[in-house]
């Protein structure tokens, strides 16, 4: 995912937090909200999920899940994917598959 499609600021978070849409898959939540600036996507992993080793590799894969969608994803939305405690066991293929699936549930993907 590029650079210029991260959510960064924590008002964004807690605007698609508290607006937004939300659509589940088995390791993650997908939540999404009306963005006047274009496709934003954040990624939100909590201690929860384990430790700091642990929470940049599942992030890293959430990306790579995201590479392949991005240019399917609608554009109009922000979104934020929040990490279950399960997705750390999980494979690269797994979590992929998790991403397309919330977006797809979601009715995200043109």
């Amino acid at each position: 995912m590029q650079k210029q499609y991260r959510l960064k600021k924590r008002a964004a978070f807690a605007y698609v937090y508290r607006k937004g849409d939300r659509s589940s898959a088995r390791d993650l939540l997908l939540l999404s909200a009306k963005s006047r600036e274009g496709l934003k996507i954040g990624l939100s992993v909590s201690k929860k999920v384990g430790n700091a080793v642990t929470r940049n590799r599942v992030k890293r894969l959430i990306r790579e899940g995201l590479k392949p969608l991005m240019e399917h994803i609608d554009p109009n939305f922000m979104y934020v994917v929040v990490a279950y405690p399960s997705i750390a066991e999980r494979g690269y293929e797994e979590v992929c598959e998790s991403v397309r699936y919330a977006f797809n549930k979601a009715g995200k993907l043109l």
